[in-house]
């Protein structure tokens, strides 16, 4: 809790969407984790996110299908796919972690808009994969 208070505190300080932690995404968002999932991911998991990139032939293992993600209890399950993305869990997938850290990566890029943009941008790219998913099986 404390960190999401955190978070929500970073955002607003720095002029971050204060949305990112409270609200759905409208299409503007949706457009935005697109965008960061064709620059970011698309390489590995392909543009339509089921695993054929131009990259995935030279990896040691399948590449996920992101729009299959596993479920917790029925929903989609945001805090494992954040803390997958941003590489404060591991990615057993992989074996060794060959995603990149993109928590690392986002902090880098999203230095010249301040602090705690990483982490809105991790959001986008969440609900953006979260809006791709495929109906389960039956």
């Amino acid at each position: 809790m404390k960190g999401m208070l955190f978070l929500a505190g970073v955002l607003l300080a720095t002029g971050a969407p204060a949305k990112a932690e409270t609200k759905a995404p409208d299409a503007q968002t949706l457009g935005a984790g697109r965008a960061l999932y064709l620059e970011h991911c698309a390489a590995c998991h392909g543009a339509d996110a089921k695993g054929g990139g131009p990259v995935a032939a030279s990896l040691k293992g399948p590449v996920a299908d992101l729009t299959r993600l596993p479920q917790k209890d029925g929903a989609f399950d945001e805090a494992r796919i954040r803390t997958s993305i941003d590489g404060t869990q591991a990615v057993t997938a992989h074996g060794t972690r060959e995603m990149p850290v993109w928590g690392k990566v986002l902090a880098k890029s999203g230095a010249k808009r301040g602090e705690g943009w990483a982490q809105a941008d991790i959001w986008t790219l969440v609900q953006y994969l979260k809006s791709i998913q495929a109906a389960p099986a039956p």
